[in-house]
Parts: structure tokens; C-alpha cells; sequence
């Protein structure tokens, strides 16, 4: 009767850290994937020179080589973000930084990574009480090369917790920088020179 205890309190014991190991591996794969995920929005940020809305001039729709369908070659930096993160379906939603005298910058959130049939293309000034996709913000980076200003961007992606209690309560923030970006085209696609600390 002794022996038959105490292997049923090992074996809970063994169910018990094998759990909690499993627990520990999921969490740190789903996070790993959210570096890698905010990794690529960054470098899809300084692949377009800042974060544009619309589509360069000289840019054009094309026909697709499979069926014949119209397809769009060249997308801006907002669309190419919510076009990846649909794809790697990324679903996870948090709080951006407050924005209104936020001494470290004015941060922006895409609130839609769809828009009808294709990927929306807007982001709003974020709004503290509302919820976000992901959000970015325009820094100066006080370094002039002759003709040329820089800047770099933050951005913030979210981690979600599978556990649905955890889920609500433990938001997981993940931050990034881009490197230095000279000459950015985002000017007039609302983001001023006056959204960023100079």
C-alpha cells in the first residue's frame, strides 16, 4: 500500500514537469517567432526608405504568369507589412504608447492589417485606449550626411499567450530599432518632420 502512494506521487510529479517543460518550450517558440516577425517589419521599414503610403512613380500593377489575374507589383511599405504579417498570421493585438506629449516621439498603430479584398494601407495617430496590430514611431536621428537627413523608427509588435486567463492580463510587448535610414520618402504621407524628435 506504501510503495503504491508513493508511485502515484511520482508519477503526478513527473506529469507535473513535463507539462510545464512543454509550457516552456511552446512559449519560447511563439516568442521567438515574434522577433523574427519584427525583425522582417523592420527591415521591410528600411527596404522602403520609411514608412510610405503610397506606391513610388514609375511603379505599375502587373498580370500574374499563373491565371491571368491582376496582381500588384509594387505595394507600399504599410500594405507589404499587413500583406507579411497576414501571412504569418500574426493575430496579436495590444496597447501602443501614449502619443499625446509623449516626449520619445509620436507613435502611429495599424488598427486593420485587411481592407476588402487586399491589404489596408492606413494608420491612425495611436489612440492609448485602443487596440493595435502593431504600431511605429519616426525619430530624428541628429546626423546630416551633406544633403541628406536620417532617421530611424521604432516599431512594437505584440506576443500572444495561447492560455486564455493569461491571455488578457499579460500582454507581451516586443520592441525593435531600425538601423539609421539617410534620405527617408516618407515625407507627406502623414508623418511630418514634426512628428519626430529632432
Amino acid at each position: 500500500m506504501k510503495n503504491g502512494i508513493v508511485n502515484i506521487w511520482l508519477l503526478g510529479l513527473i506529469v507535473v514537469f513535463i507539462a510545464l517543460f512543454s509550457a516552456y518550450i511552446i512559449i519560447n517558440i511563439n516568442y521567438s517567432k515574434s522577433f523574427k516577425i519584427k525583425n522582417e517589419v523592420l527591415t521591410i521599414i528600411e527596404k522602403h526608405k520609411g514608412v510610405t503610403k503610397s506606391v513610388s512613380p514609375g511603379t505599375h500593377d502587373g498580370t500574374s504568369l499563373i491565371n491571368g489575374s491582376a496582381i500588384k507589383i509594387n505595394v507600399n511599405t504599410i500594405e507589404t507589412i499587413n500583406l507579411y504579417l497576414m501571412g504569418n498570421n500574426y493575430d496579436a493585438m495590444g496597447y501602443c504608447p501614449h502619443t499625446a506629449g509623449d516626449i520619445s516621439g509620436n507613435w502611429y498603430g495599424v488598427s486593420e492589417l485587411r481592407s476588402g479584398s487586399g491589404p489596408a494601407s492606413e494608420f491612425e495617430p495611436a489612440d492609448s485606449s485602443k487596440k493595435y496590430y502593431y504600431c511605429f514611431a519616426k525619430y530624428n536621428a541628429n546626423t546630416q550626411t551633406g544633403r541628406y537627413k536620417a532617421v530611424y523608427y521604432k516599431v512594437r509588435l505584440f506576443y500572444k499567450f495561447e492560455v486564455p486567463v493569461l491571455e488578457e492580463f499579460l500582454s507581451v510587448k516586443v520592441d525593435g530599432t531600425s538601423d539609421e535610414i539617410y534620405d527617408p520618402q516618407d515625407e507627406g504621407e502623414g508623418i511630418t518632420a514634426e512628428d519626430y524628435v529632432s
